[in-house]
C-alpha cells in the first residue's frame, strides 16, 4: 500500500510541477506588412495586384518587439523581379539594390508601427520587353535597377535589421538562441 501511494504521489508531483511551472521563454521579433485595411493581405485595390503610375500604396509594418528590452530596428526595401535570388532567415537579399530604410526604436513587449508609401512614377520599356520603373517611396524619388519582362513580376523585398550594439552596426535579423534569425517578406506586384 505504501509502494503504491508513494508512486501515485510521486506521479501527481510531477504532473503538478510540469502544469504549473512557466515555459522557458524564447526571444523574438515578430513583424508583417500590412494593407491599408490593417490586413496582411489585399494589398492592392481590385482583385489583381496591377499597380497604376500615379497610384499611391500606404502599407505599414508592425514589428513586435520580444526580446527582453527595447531594440533599435531597421527596416531595409529592395526591388526585385521573378529571377532575383530571394533572401531567407541566414541571408539577405544583398544582390537586390537598397531602396531606402526607416528605423524605430521599440520597447521590450510592444509594437512600433512604420509607414510605407509608394507609387510608380513612370515607366520605360526597353528591347526584348524589359521594364524598368521610377518610384516614389516614402517622399522620396528611386529609379531601381531591376527591371521586369512585360512590367509583370516586380517585388518589393522587406528585411528586418537589429542594431548590434558590439558591432555599433545594424545586422540583418535578430540575435537568436544560438545565431541570428532573418525573417525576409515579400510583397509582388506588376507595373501596368
Amino acid at each position: 500500500m505504501l509502494l503504491l501511494f508513494g508512486s501515485f504521489s510521486l506521479v501527481y508531483s510531477s504532473v503538478a510541477y510540469y502544469s504549473l511551472s512557466r515555459p522557458p521563454s524564447q526571444e523574438f521579433i515578430a513583424w508583417g506588412v500590412f494593407s491599408p485595411s490593417g490586413t496582411l493581405s489585399k494589398y492592392f485595390s481590385g482583385a489583381s495586384a496591377n499597380v497604376a503610375r500615379g497610384q499611391t500604396q500606404n502599407w505599414h509594418f508592425a514589428i513586435t518587439n520580444q526580446m527582453g528590452s527595447i531594440q533599435y530596428v531597421q527596416v531595409v526595401y529592395r526591388l526585385a523581379n521573378r529571377t532575383s535570388a530571394d533572401p531567407n532567415a541566414t541571408v539577405p537579399g544583398s544582390t537586390v539594390s537598397q531602396l531606402g530604410n526607416r528605423s524605430i526604436f521599440i520597447p521590450n513587449a510592444q509594437t512600433g508601427f512604420v509607414n510605407f508609401t509608394w507609387s510608380i512614377n513612370s515607366t520605360s520599356p526597353s528591347p526584348g520587353g524589359m521594364v524598368f520603373i521610377t518610384m516614389t517611396i516614402n517622399g522620396r524619388q528611386v529609379s531601381p535597377s531591376v527591371g521586369a519582362i512585360g512590367g509583370q513580376g516586380f517585388r518589393f523585398f522587406f528585411e528586418l535589421w537589429t542594431f548590434d550594439i558590439a558591432s555599433n552596426s545594424f545586422q540583418y535579423g535578430y540575435k537568436g538562441q544560438s545565431s541570428r534569425v532573418g525573417v525576409p517578406l515579400q510583397v509582388w506586384f506588376n507595373s501596368v
